[in-house]
């Protein structure tokens, strides 16, 4: 093998072994991402409510019964998704799907708690039809409130996110705040009582970025140096 076909050998393997090493490198870098908000919103209309309905010491929390939402959804609008804050007008439909208390609600200086569980789905159609930007499915989720306001969040390994539009890591959280409870919060057999509210919300995790994805952003770094040195290389067997 002469020179210059030994230079291009050498030159082949070190782009193979950076390839490889910039992909590994990504991915490592991708695993210590921190959690970001993934969704925020606020409801469309004050005039549309989560209804809680107590019956036999179980609270459910559903949307049924808004109008604009097709008799099974909230309409909301999205400040920020994916990382991303979103213009104005960026509409999904919220729908809780089986949301229900899970154990005894107890009262301590005023504030009740309760535990629930249950899934809560943001799509581009009323009813979990349509794209799913994001659905979040939970257990002994923490309902806490006074008055009326009330919250209701959960963390890893609580909560868990799907979604057809961006991939999420485990370091998941949600965060729900209900205002205008009405009547305020209560105990009624041993769950909280009946009201209706207003809800808003954020939803947290690591974004995973797609893996072909940042093995090509590590390439283009890779082949910007093997550029210049390959240039070298042949400058010098010239000279040579």
């Amino acid at each position: 093998m002469n020179r210059r076909h030994h230079g291009l050998a050498v030159l082949a393997r070190f782009m193979r072994r950076s390839f490889a090493l910039a992909c590994v490198t990504s991915l490592l870098m991708t695993s210590s991402t921190k959690a970001t908000t993934v969704l925020q919103f606020a409801q469309v209309l004050a005039t549309d409510s989560v209804i809680a309905t107590a019956s036999g010491g179980v609270t459910t929390l559903s949307t049924t019964g808004n109008a604009d939402g097709g008799g099974l959804s909230i309409p909301v609008v999205v400040s920020n998704f994916n990382g991303v804050p979103e213009p104005p007008g960026f509409i999904l439909f919220e729908t809780f799907v089986g949301v229900h208390s899970t154990n005894t609600a107890t009262s301590s200086g005023g504030t009740i708690t309760q535990t629930f569980s249950g899934t809560i789905e943001y799509t581009g159609l009323p009813g979990g039809l349509g794209s799913n930007f994001l659905t979040a499915t939970f257990t002994n989720a923490v309902f806490s409130g006074s008055g009326n306001a009330a919250t209701l969040s959960a963390t890893a390994p609580n909560v868990t996110f799907t979604s057809n539009q961006a991939a999420f890591g485990p370091d998941t959280g949600m965060a729900l705040g209900f205002s205008g409870v009405t009547p305020p919060l209560s105990i009624s057999g041993g769950s909280v009582a009946s009201f209706t509210a207003q809800n808003s919300g954020t939803f947290s995790a690591t974004i995973v970025p797609e893996p072909s994805g940042l093995c090509l952003a590590s390439f283009a770094a890779v082949i910007g140096t093997l550029a210049a040195y390959g240039k070298k290389r042949m400058k010098n067997e010239s000279a040579n």
